[in-house]
């Protein structure tokens, strides 16, 4: 425990305490110089008015202090409150921006199977296109080669002075070839089909 002389308005006084000696003496100064100021205001009041009014007015200063200290206090609590309150706005907003991420991926990820997937529709429609454009070839030079032994069946026929035998033949290989024609066109048709389904797939 500290103790300490010190003079309050030329009164000497020891003052014991658990502060220390410079705390103290600092307390007494601020004691002496308020009794001061009230006995420049009221120059014949004795010591103990002086120092009534001295305490009176570091009592206010003192419930001053209070006031504004609650006021302080109320305003921190707010202000916790307040940083509370925009720490969970902040998660918040985190959690719907990691949200809105991981939709936006998958929407990515969705976006880039549908192209996968109408690429291969896609290729799948050009390589019928170019089977029918084959089947169409194969099939108009099967007409030409039918036109051309029909016309060959004629020319014997009208000639006469050919064998049975060759007329025979030649039925025979155009039956062939109207066979072959048939097919060609059922290949065809089903090439037109398949073409069609896919281009309606890729118009999807």
């Amino acid at each position: 425990m500290e103790r300490a002389k010190v003079k309050i308005y030329g009164q000497e006084y020891t003052v014991s305490g658990d502060k220390t000696q410079e705390y103290i003496e600092r307390v007494a100064a601020y004691v002496d110089e308020r009794m001061r100021q009230m006995a420049s205001l009221l120059p014949s009041g004795s010591v103990s008015e002086l120092a009534a009014l001295a305490a009176l007015n570091i009592a206010d200063e003192l419930f001053s202090s209070w006031n504004v200290n609650d006021e302080l206090k109320g305003r921190s609590e707010q202000m916790e409150n307040d940083t509370q309150h925009y720490i969970q706005l902040w998660e918040e907003a985190k959690r719907s921006f990691l949200q809105y991420k991981d939709e936006a991926q998958h929407t990515l990820n969705e976006k880039s199977e549908l192209q996968k997937k109408y690429d291969e529709i896609f290729n799948e429609s050009e390589r019928l296109k170019e089977n029918q454009s084959n089947l169409e070839s194969r099939l108009a030079d099967a007409e030409r080669h039918r036109d051309s032994l029909a016309a060959s069946l004629n020319a014997h026929e009208e000639g006469r002075h050919d064998s049975a035998e060759l007329i025979r033949d030649l039925e025979y290989k155009n039956k062939e070839l109207e066979r072959s024609f048939f097919d060609l066109q059922m290949e065809n048709t089903q090439a037109k089909s398949e073409l069609e389904r896919y281009k309606k797939l890729v118009e999807q």
